[in-house]
């Protein structure tokens, strides 16, 4: 078959998860398939590894001042959420016509409702993946906003809810992270849309030279991104003070690219805590780590953070929100909702190093049992007939 797939980002540094999804997704789809991919992104550099499985790369660049007067026209003119109208141009809608008519494919795939525009209308046989219900993520998001933030989310949340419904309509088939999320697509058929979770290479995800004894608490993320943002706070400010009260000798590293001016200032609370930024090969930091927490309040979707420091056999610590994608046991990962029992947690795997180590390995084999980009992607694959 040939396929066409259109994605928001160039799935270049896999530091966001649409863009870590899309990539392991294409990889295994080559084995099957003949792929062009068209991304609505600029490419900065000459040669990426996405490119060893697909036959052509197209970037279509939509300037700073175009999304600017998109965003105004099509979500106040035409109604579309933000999310889309971001990423929507007219100019490079022709183009992307132009490219559909050259590649001729026997199908489109389109990643995210952010893309999704442009493909909708036509008579190919399509697929979207939402990936995450943005609407669950904007709901969440408003319940920790005030004043005109919260204002603007509810007005994102109302848009989005309408188009994840409205959209699925215009598809074949349709896929999404998790059931929790499906059931947030308000639509009468929402449960004939397939879950595909993410997968975890836990060959490349393992367990090398670990330091010891370095009681480093560990979280990472994309830290310009909210439900990160606040999480990294959380840590900081109601977390950490409670642990340091009890025991002195540990410390916060939160680890991730693009770390906003609130994340940097975290460090100004006690020399202990770490704000590392940008970290090439992320390996690094999980070898390092005794624990890893997760404290997500808001967001939708499955954590590849949690996927990848339970394949990295680190004990880890995180809410029930999250856990409802991820389905692990008690015996598998810890479950802790407000910042007492975060840090009562710490505390005592701190302390005891067995508890540590059979968490560890039992979250180690959950994963490698359960999260397989082979497996997954091979529902995906069982749609292109």
């Amino acid at each position: 078959m040939k396929l066409l797939i259109i994605t928001p980002r160039i799935p270049d540094l896999l530091d966001k998860g649409d863009k870590l999804r899309i990539f392991h997704q294409i990889k295994f789809l080559s084995n099957f398939h003949k792929i062009d991919l068209i991304c609505l992104e600029k490419k900065k550099n000459t040669k990426l590894e996405i490119e060893k499985y697909i036959q052509n790369l197209y970037t279509i660049e939509i300037s700073n001042l175009e999304r600017v007067f998109n965003i105004l026209y099509y979500t106040i003119i035409k109604g579309k959420p933000i999310q889309v109208s971001y990423y929507y141009s007219k100019k490079a809608h022709g183009k992307i016509d132009y490219l559909i008519k050259k590649s001729n494919p026997d199908w489109l795939y389109c990643q995210l409702i952010r893309s999704s525009e442009y493909i909708k209308s036509y008579k190919h046989k399509k697929v979207i993946d939402y990936m995450d219900s943005f609407s669950l993520g904007l709901r969440r998001r408003k319940s920790v906003s005030k004043g005109l933030m919260s204002f603007l989310i509810q007005f994102e949340y109302n848009r989005v809810r309408k188009y994840e419904k409205n959209i699925f309509n215009y598809f074949n088939s349709h896929t999404i992270i998790s059931n929790f999320d499906r059931k947030s697509i308000n639509h009468l058929k929402n449960k004939e849309i397939l879950v595909v979770p993410n997968g975890i290479d836990t060959n490349y995800f393992s367990k090398k030279n670990r330091l010891k004894n370095k009681n480093i608490i560990l979280f990472v993320g994309n830290m310009s991104y909210p439900p990160n943002i606040i999480a990294a706070k959380f840590i900081c400010e109601k977390v950490f003070p409670i642990m340091n009260k009890k025991n002195q000798d540990f410390k916060i590293m939160i680890a991730g690219s693009n770390p906003s001016k609130e994340v940097k200032n975290l460090q100004k609370i006690d020399s202990k805590i770490q704000i590392t930024g940008f970290i090439k090969d992320i390996r690094d930091v999980y070898t390092k780590a005794s624990i890893f927490i997760a404290p997500m309040f808001i967001g939708s979707g499955l954590q590849n953070k949690l996927l990848e420091a339970m394949s990295m056999k680190i004990p880890c610590i995180t809410t029930g929100l999250a856990n409802n994608s991820l389905k692990a046991t008690e015996k598998e990962i810890i479950i802790a909702n407000n910042e007492y029992e975060f840090a009562n947690e710490c505390l005592e795997l701190l302390n005891n190093s067995k508890k540590r180590f059979e968490l560890g390995k039992n979250g180690h084999n959950f994963v490698k049992k359960n999260f397989s980009w082979e497996e997954s992607t091979d529902k995906i694959n069982k749609l292109f007939t």
